[in-house]
């Protein structure tokens, strides 16, 4: 924008003489370039700008802009419900149900039956009396392995509600926030 020499910018102007094309900053003179050299300067840009590749290149900033993001929203679309359907790998899950897989299979290790050792062998009230001993053994050992599964999943379920409600009152607080800092 050309003015006069009182309506200037103090912090930084050009001005155009017969000699050249001069830049100051605070009024100061920082660069000097000489008339000739500025009309093949500018010549040259003119040029450049009439080149195909700088005459499309908002058009094709734009488009390469919005399939970055259009493929970076399908991206996290696609993370989200691998997410949702893969709890596995979720901190707050992942523990509890690597330990509620762990008494799965201890419990699975548990015989009612008593099989007989190095081929030893006994009466059949022997062997009545001694699976009677067994079952009630075995079904005090699933009855422990039971509690233990059920407070596994009760820890799980708390840790999970207590991060919901976390969640929920940072929600409240943030609106309130908001509304607080933007009525509107």
């Amino acid at each position: 924008m050309v003015t006069s020499y009182q309506l200037r910018n103090e912090q930084k102007y050009y001005t155009l003489s017969g000699k050249g094309l001069t830049l100051y900053e605070n009024d100061t003179p920082i660069e000097f370039l000489s008339l000739g050299q500025w009309l093949i300067e500018r010549d040259s840009y003119n040029h450049i700008k009439e080149l195909s590749f700088f005459k499309k290149f908002k058009r094709w900033k734009f488009m390469r802009m919005w399939k970055k993001t259009i493929k970076h929203q399908n991206r996290m679309k696609a993370q989200n419900a691998l997410e949702e359907k893969l709890f596995m790998l979720q901190d707050h899950f992942s523990v509890h149900l690597m330990n509620h897989r762990a008494l799965m299979l201890d419990m699975e290790e548990l015989r009612f039956v008593d099989s007989l050792k190095n081929g030893d062998t006994k009466d059949i009230v022997t062997f009545t009396e001694g699976q009677k001993d067994r079952r009630k053994e075995i079904a005090q050992s699933i009855v422990k392995v039971s509690e233990r599964s059920r407070d596994n999943v009760f820890e799980c379920i708390s840790k999970v509600m207590h991060e919901l409600r976390e969640r929920i009152v940072t929600e409240i607080t943030l609106d309130e926030e908001r509304k607080k800092n933007n009525p509107i």
